[in-house]
């Protein structure tokens, strides 16, 4: 089974757009660690047990000046200021990552984040999990890559919020607004999965690619949280 996983909220500052993240909904954050390889910083904030938004911003300018291609994307993207740079889905099986990375002609890379590339979190162990495509061939398209995670109680959602930064709870994603049609997400999932069987809400507003905003369920509410989406070139667009 597919499911709706995370959103990548890319930030110039990954502390001021987590605190203003939280600020506006309520909800808590922790701090998720860092990238040791790509230079990034990690926040994050709970939106269902198996949901959650990772804000992430370079934080490491070496990473940068050694030309790191993922570093200089977040660099890129966020210019203009926060954008929902990526939004994730999550397998069940690796058969089911090895039927995605079939339809785009690529192959499945358990070292993609492994232990030397996974984020470091901040109690000593790492958030290992396996991704296809790259984020780097997918995000930039303003379309969706998918996880595998092996071990869910080791899911970024679960873990708890730091005191004081929130006492609003999320209770799941109810809907997610994104670019393009029906037809065109169909295209890009192929056999992996209809986009009616995920397991939530897809509305679409026939603009560029990517995800503009997510209505989510919370203790005090319906709340919706709405960034710019990637900036997608019309190059990529067209792909």
């Amino acid at each position: 089974m597919i499911h709706f996983d995370h959103v990548c909220l890319a930030a110039q500052n990954v502390y001021e757009a987590t605190f203003r993240l939280s600020k506006e909904t309520g909800i808590g954050n922790y701090d998720g660690g860092f990238f040791p390889l790509y230079g990034l910083g990690h926040k994050v904030v709970p939106l269902a047990s198996d949901i959650f938004i990772e804000v992430e911003s370079v934080v490491d300018h070496m990473a940068l000046r050694n030309g790191n291609p993922v570093a200089k994307l977040y660099e890129e993207k966020t210019l203009e200021g926060d954008c929902f740079l990526g939004w994730c889905l999550r397998a069940d099986t690796m058969e089911e990552m090895e039927t995605f990375a079939a339809h785009h002609n690529v192959t499945v890379d358990a070292k993609t984040l492994g232990e030397d590339t996974a984020r470091q979190m901040m109690n000593g162990r790492r958030g290992l999990a396996i991704q296809v495509p790259s984020a780097l061939s997918s995000w930039p398209k303003g379309m969706p890559n998918l996880y595998f995670k092996p071990d869910l109680n080791d899911h970024p959602a679960r873990f708890p919020v730091e005191p004081g930064t929130g006492s609003n709870k999320g209770q799941g994603v109810q809907w997610i607004e994104v670019g393009q049609s029906e037809s065109e997400l169909a295209n890009w999932l192929g056999p992996l999965v209809k986009p009616t069987e995920l397991n939530v809400e897809i509305r679409y507003n026939g603009g560029t690619p990517g995800l503009y905003a997510l209505g989510v369920k919370t203790t005090n509410g319906a709340i919706e949280i709405r960034r710019a989406p990637v900036k997608v070139s019309a190059a990529q667009w067209s792909l």
